[in-house]
């Protein structure tokens, strides 16, 4: 028996069951209530892991402090509401990638824009960099539950990734194997990926920062090149100096 998925406390129409019945003439036919479809986008919502800290950013609480930051609000705010229906001149591919140092906003926009395609019924699913890292290490321990392959699994699959924080910490040969093996199976599957990241994609010349380049090596950073259009936030550090409400 399929389980129920109205509740009957919330829904006339169904009576808790998720379906609601039509009479037309001598005829009767059932539909999916229109309840079933706001438990779904609740359950997509749950699965996509968006931390407790980032539930409430949206672009309505997005507040620019600087020309750039409005410009990549605005252009964010264009991809969630035109996809998949993109601007091809100004995103060549379904991919995003936003820049900038610690408290500009990045995970905030990248954020409003998951929940504005959680809204369309899209799923998808936020995963931390450095997590990500420690749950694999943690698949090869003997008495682990859970193998490499089932974590990546989701990662590798969902419509749309958000992979927060990319290269937040120096790169073991393996580390950059692995995140080569995620983005290269996005690329190849044209599977979008929202990213951020605190580092340039390119050594700056006479510099000694790391950049993405150095982290993950030139084969990420090329496919990244082509999958996204990138967003470079800049101004003053949120979290230090927050704006007024």
């Amino acid at each position: 028996m399929e389980q129920q998925i109205g509740n009957p406390a919330l829904c006339e129409k169904c009576s808790g069951t998720g379906w609601e019945v039509l009479v037309e003439g001598n005829v009767s036919r059932a539909r999916r209530c229109s309840c079933s479809k706001t438990i779904e986008g609740d359950r997509l919502f749950a699965a996509a892991k968006i931390p407790p800290r980032y539930l409430a950013c949206d672009f309505d609480s997005f507040k620019p402090c600087t020309m750039k930051q409005g410009q990549a609000r605005n252009l964010a705010t264009n991809y969630a509401i035109d996809y998949p229906l993109l601007d091809k001149e100004t995103f060549r591919e379904k991919s995003l990638l936003f820049t900038g140092g610690s408290g500009r906003g990045k995970t905030h926009l990248a954020v409003a824009v998951l929940k504005g395609l959680l809204k369309k019924g899209l799923p998808c699913l936020f995963v931390d960099f450095h997590d990500l890292l420690v749950q694999i290490r943690g698949s090869y321990d003997e008495v682990s539950q859970n193998s490499e392959y089932e974590i990546l699994r989701p990662v590798l699959n969902i419509d749309i990734l958000l992979l927060d924080d990319l290269g937040s910490q120096r790169m073991s040969e393996w580390v950059q194997d692995t995140i080569f093996y995620i983005i290269n199976h996005r690329y190849s599957q044209n599977k979008p990926v929202i990213a951020t990241t605190n580092l340039g994609l390119e050594p700056g010349r006479g510099t000694p920062i790391e950049s993405l380049q150095d982290r993950l090596g030139y084969r990420v950073v090329s496919r990244l090149y082509e999958m996204c259009t990138c967003f470079e936030l800049d101004g003053p550090d949120y979290r230090k100096n927050p704006p007024p409400a």
